[in-house]
């Protein structure tokens, strides 16, 4: 069996504010009535800020998902916080915030949690497991690169340079695709299946999330070039217990990648081809594996650089251990940092902190 997870947080870096209505449109509304319609399973991972912005109608769809038994609610940061940069009484804070909104929404407690850019610290596990948490989501990739622990002495080289040079326009732009396309296949041939046990603080069930299946699937789907649906399939049909799809649901219907358009009925189409069934991720089976993960996310590198090395980062980061009340959740939200935000996505963090600051939305001195 397989599963997938769609995650989506409309506090997006790179999509304006008054982009959401135009999102929820083209991609949320047919994308979970589209997947509701055809019975299939999947987690759904909607932040609890996002939950929020999300229209009535919206909610009863995922209301009547939770019902008929095809859609778990999963866990995740409030505002999509990147856990491992705040001090521990915030990630509890954000954990905790995330499960009270979703509580009070479905009559649901998430079991399974997906850590923000799947940024992860070992202490993590235990918070979540004091907090009824039984499983979480974490990156695949940097699960095979925990060999060597100190990123300062050994960085880490992404399975598929090529392809992400190619993604940024750098160098030659075809030549790169297709080197990272001879990349991406190998880095499918080390994928293994099933859930996995970290040893961590407190040891933990882990379901691996894959970046090269995530981006065969957006290749195939977006049929881009030498890829299509079924090239996808032939891909990945040997693999099983694995996460087929588990990224955001943004580029399902509204966000692009390089000038190439995706949707749900894509998803479906690749769905059928690969054949074998799909389970909700919560049943995907234990393969008996037990490893340590580093403190890692799924950046390219691994690491946590995206978030912090930029001077604007720098400095948010330094602020926001001060801020108090509710502008503390909005200060914390990742996408005011990485990947590519917009000026007003940023300007939201730095406000937050000024209004805290000034104590003007009633945080404690």
């Amino acid at each position: 069996m397989r599963a997938l997870v769609l995650h989506g947080n409309l506090q997006y870096a790179e999509i304006p504010k008054a982009e959401i209505p135009r999102v929820i449109e083209r991609a949320y509304t047919p994308v979970l009535s589209s997947l509701m319609k055809a019975e299939v399973p999947f987690g759904l991972n909607l932040t609890g800020y996002t939950l929020g912005l999300l229209p009535p109608r919206v909610i009863s769809l995922v209301r009547d998902g939770i019902e008929s038994g095809l859609i778990e609610i999963v866990g995740t940061a409030y505002t999509h916080a990147i856990l491992p940069l705040l001090p521990l009484d915030r990630v509890k804070a954000q954990i905790q915030r995330d499960m009270e909104v979703k509580g009070e929404l479905f009559g649901v407690t998430p079991k399974g949690f997906w850590p923000p850019e799947l940024a992860y610290d070992p202490i993590i596990p235990a918070i979540l497991q004091d907090n009824g948490y039984r499983y979480l989501f974490a990156d695949g990739e940097a699960m095979l690169l925990s060999d060597h622990l100190n990123s300062a002495i050994k960085p880490i080289r992404p399975l598929y340079l090529h392809l992400i040079r190619a993604q940024r326009g750098e160098g030659n732009r075809y030549l790169n695709y297709l080197l990272g396309l001879r990349e991406l296949k190998k880095a499918i041939n080390l994928i293994f299946g099933g859930k996995v046990t970290l040893r961590a603080v407190k040891d933990i069930e882990a379901v691996p999330v894959w970046g090269a299946v995530n981006t065969a699937l957006i290749l195939g789907i977006g049929r881009f070039p030498l890829m299509n649906p079924e090239r996808t399939a032939r891909w990945i049909r040997r693999k099983d217990d694995i996460l087929l799809y588990g990224t955001d649901i943004e580029f399902l219907g509204y966000r692009d990648l390089a000038g190439y358009r995706m949707d749900v009925k894509g998803l479906l189409e690749l769905i059928n081809e690969i054949g074998g069934g799909l389970c909700l991720p919560s049943e995907l089976k234990h393969r008996g594996r037990k490893l340590y993960l580093r403190t890692s996310s799924w950046a390219p590198d691994k690491g946590l650089r995206i978030w912090t090395e930029d001077e604007g980062n720098a400095r948010l980061n330094m602020l926001t251990p001060f801020t108090r009340g509710e502008s503390a959740f909005l200060a914390e939200n990742s996408d005011s940092r990485g990947w590519e935000p917009i000026p007003e996505r940023r300007l939201d963090a730095f406000k937050a902190i000024y209004r805290s600051w000034r104590k003007e939305d009633g945080a404690p001195p």
